[in-house]
């Protein structure tokens, strides 16, 4: 039998608990080792080893192999600085960290940093995005392209600390969540961003427009005054005389130029069970979730284990950064990367501030930062 990989996490927060740690436990090739947080009271019925609130304790430990950061943004600079002390690999959830001076910082500190160094946008491992890439690549790369993403939610169906954190104090859902979307439309067509435009509500509820090269114009709608009895994200390209549209992680359809007609089901769960239906059939078990909503359970604010569950990517990234590990891989999704969704989240910020378009250059960014210019 092949060794295991070995991986502590530091940061268990409700995501963390309903996503990372299930899924390293999952995996036959990882072995979790230690959970690390400042409130560690109910990481015991995980049946980890070992729970601590030091994180040095972990990085500092010969056998951990690599390290999963779900810590609040703000605070991941410094788990950073311990894997770089200890030359740990290390994942750190989206956003890369917090402000964009922060942003510059990291770039900083992490810029010589050997081994890998993986941020956890999760859509591009979703089986249905590798599949719609697939398609893309073949049928959408002459003429213009339009590409649209949904991402719209509810709000008040959030666990009550990130409810605070975006409504009361404003930080803005483009930067908690919209990340996810520039990282993906990257992982898509392969290019950075010339330039945004942002409508809408400034920390929620946004229209942003970006232009790509290539003639690609990308429109995400983002909200969170939807309904949780709602698909939460849809996309949909437009070239070539074909169209692909993608429902929710649940189902992809394609009517290509050539006349062929694609349709593939992916797989979701419901409180354990797993379904592989019609988005229609899945969309009726949504909506049922949604009204079994109690006003207490609104109150708690945690449904990982009553809702529907569509496959995000969230297991096969954590595959991803095992294979990094044990096999001397580059990260998919590596500090650029996270930095450059962060930045482009403040200037879709800026544009909406001043009301106008922003003109973008990554690639001279990238080129910077290559040479080790700010």
């Amino acid at each position: 039998m092949k060794k295991r990989t070995k991986i502590a996490v530091v940061g268990c927060g409700g995501f963390c608990r309903g996503n990372h740690i299930p899924n390293l436990l999952a995996n036959p090739k990882v072995e979790l080792t230690a959970l690390c947080d400042l409130k560690p009271e109910g990481l015991e019925r995980f049946g980890v080893p070992r729970i601590t609130t030091d994180m040095e304790e972990l990085f500092a430990d010969p056998e951990v192999e690599g390290v999963v950061c779900a810590t609040k943004p703000d605070s991941r600079q410094d788990v950073m600085k311990l894997a770089k002390q200890y030359k740990k690999p290390l994942f750190v959830e989206k956003p890369l960290c917090w402000g964009e001076e922060q942003t510059f910082e990291t770039l900083e500190l992490m810029r010589d940093f050997k081994q890998p160094f993986f941020v956890g946008f999760n859509r591009q491992f979703s089986p249905l995005m590798q599949d719609a890439l697939e398609l893309f690549k073949r049928y959408c790369t002459k003429g213009n392209t339009t590409i649209l993403y949904r991402i719209v939610g509810e709000a008040r169906l959030w666990p009550k600390s990130h409810y605070a954190a975006v409504v009361d104090k404003k930080e803005s859902t483009i930067i908690h969540e919209i990340t996810h979307i520039f990282q993906l439309f990257r992982f898509l067509t392969g290019e950075f961003p010339l330039s945004v435009n942002t409508s809408g509500g400034g920390n929620m509820d946004n229209i942003i427009t970006l232009e790509y090269p290539r003639n690609v114009t990308a429109v995400i709608v983002a909200g969170d005054n939807g309904t949780g009895g709602f698909p939460k994200e849809y996309l949909e390209i437009d070239g070539n005389y074909t169209t692909i549209a993608g429902y929710d992680f649940a189902e992809l359809e394609a009517t290509c130029a050539d006349g062929r007609f694609y349709r593939k089901r992916y797989a979701y769960t419901v409180e354990g069970k797993k379904f592989r239906t019609s988005r229609a059939v899945m969309e009726g078990k949504l909506r049922a979730f949604r009204n079994a909503v109690t006003q207490e359970q609104m109150a708690y604010g945690y449904y990982y284990d009553k809702q529907v569950c569509v496959d995000k990517g969230h297991a096969n990234e954590m595959e991803a950064f095992r294979r990094c590990i044990a096999e001397h891989l580059p990260s998919p999704v590596d500090l650029f990367s996270g930095a450059a969704a962060n930045l482009l989240a403040y200037r879709a910020l800026q544009s909406f501030e001043e009301g106008r378009r922003i003109s973008l250059d990554f690639t001279s960014l990238s080129k910077r930062f290559s040479r080790g210019e700010r």
